[in-house]
């Protein structure tokens, strides 16, 4: 009789535990530049490229040009969920899995030198 009892209570507390959505789909949803008024080493164009894959839920960012002094950090609601700091080399692409990640709007914020250069809103959501 104890068994049952202890059973039913933890399904009783499983059932009152929030019930968290994950990602199924990913999207860029817009981009901005950095303030005009402040001094800007160039644009993203032709530094990298930022592209979701669909299928594995996968946010991509690929170098096409050297990039020393980047830092790349994903948020959503001033919690950092990635944070990469490198001397980056054309050809080399940063993967962040999102497929764990809350649906939700992030924001992918690309840094060089210490000045903001882009801002992308990544869209997750549930498929």
């Amino acid at each position: 009789m104890r068994r049952i009892i202890i059973a039913l209570f933890s399904c009783l507390v499983l059932a009152c535990v929030p019930f968290t959505s994950y990602a199924q789909k990913i999207y860029i949803g817009s981009s901005t530049t950095s303030d005009p008024d402040e001094p800007r080493r160039g644009s993203v164009v032709g530094m990298l490229t930022v592209n979701v894959n669909q299928d594995s839920c996968q946010l991509c960012i690929t170098f096409i040009d050297d990039v020393p002094d980047c830092v790349l950090s994903l948020t959503k609601s001033g919690v950092t969920y990635e944070e990469d700091e490198l001397d980056a080399v054309s050809g080399q692409t940063i993967i962040y899995d999102m497929a764990n990640y809350e649906i939700g709007e992030y924001s992918l914020t690309i840094e060089v030198d210490g000045i903001i250069i882009a801002v992308y809103t990544v869209i997750v959501e549930e498929e």
